[in-house]
């Protein structure tokens, strides 16, 4: 079953840490769940979960990237893959480029 969860992009803008653990939340709960992608629509982000066999021990994260410059959006990307920073998605509000990272558990 495919659950989908809206995120208006006011709320990202207010509290993107609070957003991520509404999300990370929506894998914790008594029926399994993984995050499977996100998709901007007009004015919020569309966040998609499907079943899963087991619980999920990753964690959701959402931030800007630094800049819109492709050469440091990659380095961006880069550096949090080395940190066990997944990128899932990205999208834009406004002037800003976000991101939407999945953290696996060590």
């Amino acid at each position: 079953m495919l659950k989908q969860v809206r995120v208006p992009f006011d709320d990202i803008l207010f509290d993107p840490e609070e957003v991520g653990d509404m999300l990370t939340s929506c894998m914790k709960r008594q029926r399994k769940m993984r995050f499977v992608g996100a998709a901007a629509a007009e004015k919020c982000l569309i966040a998609l979960f499907e079943d899963s066999p087991v619980k999920s021990d990753s964690q959701l994260v959402l931030a800007p990237f630094k800049s819109a410059d492709p050469d440091e959006v990659s380095a961006e990307i880069s550096q949090r893959f080395e940190r066990n920073y997944l990128l899932r998605a990205s999208f834009r509000i406004q002037s800003k480029i976000w991101a939407l990272y999945e953290v696996e558990a060590d």
